[in-house]
């Protein structure tokens, strides 16, 4: 099944299975810090904006169904920030540990390296269950940074965000 993989850039009619996988995370788990589910309406103006910005949205699909989606979105609004990029990664929970995540990560960085505005990527990684999106971000090139306690709270339960980072496109 793994074989029939295929990445490829978000389209507009990807937005009802993206926004699925999304929304179980915000409820299953403590990936997101989000704590309500996103309407439709937020989520596809997430993804426009995004892809507005030149940014990467990749989905990963296996026999016309998405299994799995990746993006980079803005670090901080602040202008100073204006070559720092956040990346996020979420599976379908049937199809988490086959590797794809790891390759909707690579797919990610491949695209981000066509494009100069994009300098630094950092992932920030709830310390729940984590060892995993961990072990794929040190795989493709991400340095820890550091540890943010205690700053996220979801679930009656605290949450630290632990800080990975990647340089590309150095030489610019």
């Amino acid at each position: 099944m793994i074989n029939s993989l295929k990445i490829r850039s978000l389209i507009q009619e990807d937005i009802t299975q993206v926004l699925k996988i999304y929304n179980f995370h915000i409820n299953n788990g403590y990936g997101n810090f989000e704590e309500e589910i996103i309407s439709i309406k937020k989520f596809k103006e997430l993804s426009e904006d995004i892809l507005k910005m030149g940014l990467p949205f990749l989905v990963a699909e296996i026999n016309n169904q998405i299994v799995g989606f990746t993006y980079l979105n803005k670090f901080r609004k602040k202008s100073g920030y204006k070559f720092s990029f956040e990346n996020s990664i979420y599976l379908d929970n049937n199809f988490s540990g086959q590797g794809i995540g790891n390759k909707l990560l690579k797919r990610l960085l491949e695209a981000s390296e066509k494009n100069s505005n994009i300098k630094t990527i950092i992932a920030v990684i709830s310390n729940h269950n984590s060892e995993s999106s961990i072990k794929i971000h040190e795989k493709n090139g991400f340095n820890m940074i550091g540890t943010l306690k205690r700053v996220g709270f979801k679930k009656n339960k605290w949450l630290d965000a632990i800080y990975m980072q990647k340089i590309i496109n150095e030489k610019d």
